[in-house]
C-alpha cells in the first residue's frame, strides 16, 4: 500500500478554487486525510465489517496511491458528507444529553475516534467558511442557506459537542453510487487528469442539484 501521508499543497488545489478569495488548502487537507483513513480501513478491517463502498471496491481502496489521493483531494467540494443538510435540526440538540440516532446502524466507514476528529475539524472549517463566504460554504458542503446560517450562528463549544454526537454520520458523498466511485478511484489512480476533471465537475453539478432540491424543500 502506497504511502498517503503527504498533504496536498495550495499548488495542487489552486485550479479548483470554489470561489474567489477562498483558500482551498484546508478542504484539500480534510479530503486527503479522510481518503487515507478509508484506504487504511479497507486494508485492515474484515470484509464483513465494511460498508459496501469499501467492501466491493476494496482492491481499489487498498491500492490507492498517494498521487491519486492528491488528485482527488483537490476536488472543489467536500468528498465527504458530515450531515450538514440537517444542521439546523441537530445543532439544536445542545443540552440535556439528547441524541439523534437516525443515522446509526450499518457498517462504519471510519474508526469512531478518527471520525470524531475529522468531523470536528470539518465543522470548524465549515463554520469559518459559513461566516466568511456563506455562498461558497453552500457549494463546498452541499448545504442550504439555512444550514449555513445555523453553522455560522454556533459557538465553538456547540460545534465540539455536535462533533462528538454526530461523528457516525460522516461518510463518503454519494456512498451508495459504487459505479461513480469505481471510476473516480480508477481515474485518479491512472493519472487521467482530463477525465478526473470531468468527473469532479459532474460532481459539482450533482451537488448543486441536490442543494437546489433541498432549498426547495426548505421553503
Amino acid at each position: 500500500m502506497a504511502n498517503r501521508g503527504a498533504s496536498p499543497t495550495r499548488e495542487d488545489a489552486r485550479h479548483w478554487l470554489p470561489s474567489q478569495g477562498v483558500d482551498p488548502a484546508p478542504l484539500a487537507e480534510l479530503n486527503a486525510e479522510a481518503l487515507g483513513l478509508l484506504a487504511m480501513r479497507a486494508a485492515e478491517a474484515e470484509r464483513s465489517e465494511l460498508p459496501p463502498l469499501l467492501a466491493e471496491l476494496r482492491a481499489q481502496w487498498v491500492e490507492l496511491p498517494a498521487h491519486a489521493v492528491r488528485r482527488l483531494s483537490a476536488a472543489p467540494f467536500s468528498l465527504f458528507d458530515a450531515g450538514f443538510s440537517q444542521a439546523p435540526r441537530w445543532l439544536e440538540l445542545r443540552t440535556g444529553g439528547v441524541h439523534d440516532g437516525s443515522h446509526r446502524g450499518g457498517a462504519a466507514y471510519f474508526d469512531p475516534v478518527a471520525a470524531c476528529s475529522i468531523t470536528r475539524r470539518t465543522l470548524v472549517y465549515a463554520w469559518h467558511l459559513s461566516r466568511s463566504r456563506p455562498r461558497a460554504a453552500c457549494l463546498v458542503f452541499g448545504a442550504t442557506i439555512s444550514a449555513v446560517e445555523a453553522l455560522a450562528a454556533c459557538s465553538l463549544a456547540v460545534l465540539e459537542a455536535a462533533a462528538e454526537r454526530h461523528a457516525e454520520i460522516l461518510r463518503p458523498r454519494w456512498a451508495n453510487q459504487l459505479g461513480f466511485w469505481r471510476e473516480l478511484l480508477g481515474t485518479a489512480s491512472a493519472g487521467a487528469d482530463r477525465r478526473l476533471h470531468d468527473l469532479l465537475l459532474g460532481g459539482v453539478s450533482r451537488l448543486a442539484a441536490d442543494t437546489l432540491a433541498a432549498h426547495a424543500q426548505d421553503r
